[in-house]
């Protein structure tokens, strides 16, 4: 039997036994399918769920901490009224920020954009794009409200002014689930009092003059608008909800807010009138284990496919995502589509067999060799040139295409080990040793008492406490631009301005190291609530030259940057232990940083290693007033205005009034309180008065150990 009849023969075996095979396999092909979609769609809703939810967590937690957030509003405005405008400017997933203060009084901004409807139900002016309500009381008792509504330019276009309001904040649910909690709380499901929407809250108390509440409201319409978009056909079912059935999202708002009534021993889900996803329910509250579950059910005789993912717990709630699909959406149409191709396709076979015939003799010679040759590159055996003669354009170019990739990884895997080629050329990545002179801002970061910290813990709490640890500040420094170099014990080692060029690389560190302080704040409050050693972080920053590049040998590299900038910026990390500070940067980085940002001068320092000073400077905030990504950061009007005095404390220092300096030093820490730098420079002058430096001592504090 000659190769072609063989050929032909196996052919014909084949292709019949693969599509009898792909018209019984379609179904289980498109329930495979399906079930991909269902994983797809309930990932994407858990996700845009989760970057909501951290939003309003976060941003929480941050306002909070604000002292302004305890301030009554004005007649005229709130000391955050800014702050919260740029918010809700930002993330349009939020309807409302507000304050309820313990004493009953009121502030709230709420965004108009894009509730046309609203504005008519409520006779609000058409160019309105804000609505503030403050609510107060008057020297006899007697509770006003000041509605005011201004349009994109912060115009007012319409007020409202009214005595004996009704409205109390600490009846509302938000006001009552942040009661005696220190973190933030996510509500239950309720009705705007503004807007009549279903919404959620995450609210938080905090202390001040008065004390009060601060909320944040996501309107769920929008949420169900997101699931709707989500929908897998017109008999897909999507919905969030928590385990007792309650419902928090799903595609038809009217039916949503329709589940919030009834009876209050019926699940809200069956208010729906979705059978599909209240047999869901049912089967899901039977479950002990509330872990991801997927799997078939039926419904009136229709076979469904269902997914349930979970939510993050951190948000006080149980929160899953629902997906369900009938099967006939997926295997009705493949299964007609498979009939006709069974019958298209054996008659296509019989009409082609002579050509199959033909073909084979082309390409079966051919083929063999390319086979040979792929093996050949496949062990890395790679010095036989592929070289096949043929009249077929498309093995002409597979010819060609395994000769270029032969010689690609014979090149390349002289440089990387050769497990690491595939990914290099896969990615269009051409490495090369050596580097260039850049100008860097480099930080160093590294966790007071990390040794004491690490003796009192488990190998495996310790490293999944640093993995975290690690994750909040890596991202950090990518979201501003930045490149981690490299972890060192607890420590981390990172760089701007490389390999992408920024020309504001030494303001995007600076932003950085203060997102990072906040950042740990919060991770550290959380590690306090459950009795754990907080890591306090120390930051030593530095712009200057160094080499930039591949570094290593000629089969193992990293992109790292070396020189005595590297050096200096981790030695300044190191002075904050000896400083009393956090952040530390050096008078390079603060002079290419920009104005938005508030340093106090530390002194000129000689580090262990270097052999000339440097002006330190300990990096603060951002400035007070400061909007945008700069407002969560800034400082408050007196804490900027202690620099002054700072100053003038220093100045004495260096003007060698050692007396008059001590004094100063002790003043400012009775007036402002515990300082450990300020404390530093008062024990220098009080050393200095008895033991005074050399007459051409010009400030600098040399430092011997690390």
């Amino acid at each position: 039997m000659n190769i072609v009849t063989v050929f032909s023969v196996l052919i014909t075996i084949i292709v019949v036994a693969v599509v009898v095979y792909g018209y019984r396999g379609n179904a289980d092909s498109a329930l495979v399918s399906a079930r991909q979609q269902l994983v797809r769609v309930g990932a994407s809703v858990s996700q845009r769920s989760r970057a909501i939810f951290d939003t309003a967590f976060d941003t929480t937690n941050i306002y909070v901490e604000f002292p302004a957030i305890s301030e009554k509003p004005s007649i005229h405005s709130h000391p955050m009224s800014h702050v919260f405008f740029s918010f809700l400017e930002q993330h349009q997933d939020f309807s409302s920020v507000y304050i309820g203060f313990d004493d009953g009084d009121f502030y709230l901004v709420s965004s108009l954009a894009g509730r046309n409807e609203l504005k008519g139900r409520l006779g609000i002016p058409g160019s309105a794009r804000w609505y503030t309500q403050e609510i107060g009381h008057l020297a006899d008792g007697t509770r006003y409200e000041l509605k005011k509504y201004l349009d994109s330019g912060m115009v007012t276009v319409g007020s409202s002014a009214s005595r004996n309001v009704e409205y109390d904040p600490r009846r509302r649910v938000w006001f009552r689930t942040a009661a005696g909690r220190i973190a933030p709380s996510l509500s239950d499901v309720y009705i705007f009092s503004l807007s009549g929407e279903p919404g959620i809250t995450v609210s938080r108390r905090f202390d001040g003059a008065v004390s009060g509440v601060f909320g944040l409201d996501l309107s769920l319409a929008n949420l169900c608008r997101f699931v709707q978009r989500q929908t897998l056909g017109d008999n897909s079912e999507i919905m969030i909800f928590g385990p007792t059935g309650k419902v928090y999202a799903y595609s038809d708002l009217d039916r949503m807010v329709k589940s919030l009534g009834g009876d209050k021993g019926e699940p809200a889900v069956d208010r729906l009138g979705v059978p599909a996803l209240s047999e869901l329910m049912r089967g899901f509250r039977a479950r002990e284990d509330k872990t991801v579950e997927a799997g078939e059910m039926s419904v009136g005789g229709e076979r469904y496919l269902f997914r349930v993912d979970p939510l993050p717990v951190e948000y006080g709630k149980e929160l899953f995502v629902a997906v369900a699909v009938p099967e006939s959406q997926f295997t009705g149409p493949i299964a007609r589509i498979g009939t006709r191709t069974l019958y298209v396709s054996l008659g296509l076979l019989l009409l082609s067999l002579p050509v199959v015939f033909g073909v084979a003799k082309l390409i079966s010679r051919p083929l063999r060799l390319l086979t040979v040759a792929v093996h050949e590159i496949k062990s890395f055996n790679l010095n036989t040139p592929v070289s096949i003669r043929t009249v077929i354009t498309e093995i002409r170019d597979l010819t060609a295409a395994l000769e270029t990739m032969r010689n690609s990884l014979k090149v390349f895997g002289s440089y990387v080990p050769r497990p690491l080629v595939k990914r290099m050329i896969t990615n269009d990545i051409v490495p090369a040793l050596g580097g260039e002179r850049r100008e860097l801002t480099l930080l160093f970061s590294d966790i007071e008492g990390f040794t004491n910290i690490a003796e009192g813990m488990s190998p495996e709490e310790l490293t999944a406490d640093v993995t975290t640890y690690f994750k909040r500040i890596s991202q950090v420094i990518l979201h501003t631009g930045g490149t981690v170099d490299k972890y060192i014990g607890d420590a981390v080692m990172a760089f701007w301005n490389a390999p992408v060029r920024n020309a504001g690389h030494a303001h995007d560190a600076c932003l950085a190291a203060l997102r990072c302080e906040a950042a740990l704040r919060i991770f550290n409050m959380g590690r306090e609530n459950q009795g754990k050693a907080a890591f306090r972080t120390r930051m030593g920053v530095h712009t200057g030259e160094a080499v930039v590049g591949n570094i290593g040998s000629s089969d193992r590299m990293a992109y790292t940057a070396i020189g005595a900038s590297v050096n200096l910026a981790s030695r300044l990390e190191g002075l904050n232990k000896y400083l009393g500070t956090s952040i530390l940067v050096s008078e390079s980085t603060r002079a290419a940083a920009g104005d938005q940002f508030v340093f106090r001068f530390a002194g000129r320092v000689v580090a262990k290693g270097t052999s000339s000073g440097v002006g330190a400077y300990e990096l603060l905030g951002t400035r007070y007033g400061t909007a945008g990504v700069y407002a969560p950061l800034s400082l408050d009007r007196d804490a900027e205005a202690r620099v002054e005095e700072w100053g003038g404390c220093l100045g004495l220092l260096l003007a060698r009034d050692f007396a008059g300096a001590a004094a100063a030093f002790g003043a400012y820490v009775q007036r402002h309180g515990r300082d450990s730098l300020a404390e530093h420079f008062r024990a220098m002058a009080e050393t200095f008065i008895t033991r005074p430096p050399a007459a051409d001592w010009n400030g600098e504090q040399v430092f011997d150990a690390k």
